[in-house]
């Protein structure tokens, strides 16, 4: 049995339009965001083999603090391909993962982000969760996806179950 954990960066800042956008940092509503999930992800015992996250700033920086926050301790390899990358060709680079990992954390940006979390969900996820997640998947959101295959070659579109959903302005997430 797999299962995929994908993060979204949390809030950023646009403040200085100096930077580019794979360079900016995350604002102060993004940075709170980090320290709930953190303790959150932590009190839910999530714990994937490896965390592949994306080269820009935003995502690394809002790994750090929820690693930090929920002091959490996992492999991470920077995947630049994570930048910018539609659904596609983030469902290709699963499908490239060893299968010595059981669970992998992805971090990175949307539309990819949500369009493959949407894609992957079956229909035998929860309806409410499954209905909060075609809605949107906000900055420093979070979500659990399960699958009963034994490798990551063979994920494929429908074949997941939605097992969480969180979003930072979740009142039950502390």
């Amino acid at each position: 049995m797999k299962t995929l954990y994908f993060l979204r960066h949390a809030k950023s800042d646009w403040s200085d339009y100096s930077l580019s956008d794979h360079e900016r940092p995350l604002n102060a509503r993004g940075r709170r965001a980090c320290i709930k999930m953190g303790r959150e992800m932590h009190r839910l015992a999530v714990a994937p083999d490896m965390a592949l996250c994306s080269t820009a700033t935003r995502a690394q920086e809002t790994l750090e603090r929820v690693m930090s926050a929920g002091d959490l301790s996992w492999p991470v390899t920077s995947e630049g391909s994570l930048y910018g990358a539609s659904a596609d060709r983030i469902l290709s680079l699963i499908r490239q993962q060893s299968d010595d990992h059981d669970s992998l954390l992805l971090v990175g940006h949307n539309p990819g982000f949500h369009d493959l979390v949407v894609g992957l969900s079956g229909s035998e996820a929860d309806e409410g969760l499954l209905a909060r997640a075609l809605r949107k998947l906000p900055t420093g959101a979070f979500a659990q996806i399960s699958f009963s295959e034994n490798t990551f070659q063979t994920i494929g579109l429908g074949g997941g179950r939605l097992v969480r959903f969180l979003k930072p302005k979740d009142k039950t997430i502390v």
